[in-house]
Formats: C-alpha cells, sequence, structure tokens
C-alpha cells in the first residue's frame, strides 16, 4: 500500500482528471465512488485498476480489500479534492472501460434503446429502472450523455454494474434490428400515436425513450409504433426516466 499526502501527486491529478470526459476517452478508465459501487464493481467482471482509501475510511471501516489491485492510503483533505462528490464516503476505484460495441440482440431477450438522453441523471435511472424490470440490455444513440460520467454511475444505484450497456448504436444498427424481428415501441406525444397499453409487447420489443427536449428523433419516429402515455393534468410531458420505467414495466406486466 502507498500513501499520498499532497494534491500534487501525479496519482491525484490523474484520477482528479477522469472526472472529464476527455481524460476518459483518452485513458480508457473512469472512477467509481462509494461503498456500494465499489463492492458492486468488485463482485462484477469489471477490471477495476486501483483503489484509493482516505485515512479515515482505512482506519475506521472494516473493508476487505483485493489483494490484487493497487491500494492507496490517501491523507483526508487531499481525498476530498480527488471525488465528484461533495461528502464522499471515502473509498473510490479506478476502473476500465469496456467495449461494449459488438452486440446482437436475441429476440427472445428485452431491451430499451436511449435515443439522445442528455442528461447523466436521466440515463442512470433508467439503466437502475431496467435492471429491476428485467432487461437485458440497455442501448445508446451516438447523441447520448457519456455513459462513464460520474453522475450516471450514480444514479444506477449499482445496476451500472449488473446490465449490459451497449454505447454508439447508430439508427442504421437500429433499423437493422427491426428487420431482425423486433418491432420498435417509442413514446412519443403527438397525434399518429396510440395509448401505450394498447401496443402488443408480447412480441420481441425494443422500447425507445427519446431526449428530454425535443423526444424521439423523426428519423426513429419512422421506424417505430409511437405510442402516448396520458397527460391528465396540466404538465407537458412525462420526465424521460419516469416515461421509460412506465413503458418498460407495461412490457413486464403484458408478459407476466
Amino acid at each position: 500500500m502507498l500513501e499520498i499526502t499532497s494534491s500534487s501527486n501525479n496519482k491525484c491529478k490523474y484520477v482528479k482528471s477522469l472526472s472529464q470526459k476527455k481524460s476518459r476517452q483518452k485513458y480508457g478508465e473512469y472512477t467509481i465512488e462509494g461503498i456500494k459501487s465499489v463492492s458492486d464493481a468488485l463482485n462484477s467482471e469489471r477490471e477495476i485498476t486501483a483503489l484509493y482509501v482516505s485515512d479515515s475510511f482505512f482506519e475506521n471501516e472494516n473493508f476487505k480489500y483485493p489483494k490484487d489491485i493497487s491500494l492507496y492510503k490517501v491523507q483526508d483533505d487531499v481525498f476530498m479534492k480527488m471525488c465528484d462528490t461533495k461528502a464522499p464516503q471515502g473509498i473510490l476505484a479506478v476502473v476500465k472501460i469496456e467495449d461494449e460495441t459488438d452486440f446482437t440482440p436475441n429476440t427472445e431477450k428485452s431491451y430499451i434503446y436511449c435515443d439522445c438522453i442528455n442528461d447523466p441523471g436521466n440515463l442512470g435511472t433508467i439503466i437502475r429502472t431496467a435492471d429491476a424490470a428485467g432487461f437485458d440490455g440497455v442501448l445508446l444513440s451516438d447523441g447520448c450523455v457519456d455513459l462513464y460520467s460520474p453522475k450516471t454511475v450514480r444514479s444506477s444505484m449499482g445496476s451500472f454494474f449488473n446490465m449490459r450497456v451497449v454505447t454508439g448504436v447508430s439508427y442504421e444498427k437500429l433499423s437493422e434490428y427491426k428487420n431482425s424481428g423486433f418491432q420498435l415501441i417509442g413514446g412519443a406525444l403527438g397525434d399518429n400515436t396510440i395509448d401505450y397499453r394498447s401496443a402488443d409487447m408480447e412480441k420481441p420489443t425494443i422500447i425507445i425513450v427519446g431526449n428530454e427536449a425535443n423526444g424521439i428523433s423523426e428519423d426513429v419516429q419512422k421506424m417505430c409504433q409511437c405510442v402516448k402515455i396520458p397527460i391528465l393534468g396540466k404538465a407537458e410531458s412525462l420526465n424521460a426516466g419516469v416515461a421509460a420505467a412506465i413503458l418498460m414495466y407495461e412490457l413486464v406486466r403484458q408478459r407476466s
């Protein structure tokens, strides 16, 4: 175990740099914070390259440290500067980014496609809900927020390490999935929609949820059956994460 006592330490600077997307892309790594997230990552098949703990955490927490992962004990005030959260729990890990671009969907399984979701909190919530609803994968379009944003990882509440999340799924790929036997069901507003409960989701289905401001793109709308969730009050629309949850659990209801 090595000790870090200064924020000018190169390891400290490196960890802090991973809060930026360009650094994550350059080095192929990202950070996770907190006891639950780190424990979930350790229990998954993800490759963890280093663990960092504060002095206080090391002295007071009964945490089982893997012997094959580099461990760094960091002075409390320095550890605070390394973290993205305002009240860190005292432990963080550096994790390798996996290549999830090689993917072929199975018509016996269920997926949700995120079309240009911009908010990391919404994306994390969708991943968490997909895990809870028993879905088999979350597919992200090219225009989605960075999957490895610290807020996305935190918002997934550990489901990040349970779900297969595939990035860079183009509209062309989505069209190929449709031609392979999937129907595409997209939540939308407008006249050319049906009530979401009227859609037959017992067929092989990919549910689609669109951008928070603009909804599903025109290219995707042309490929899918657009469904509408009734708005009974004065709200203009539902949060993307909420809409995704309603549609996913409707699929679960129909198949149960």
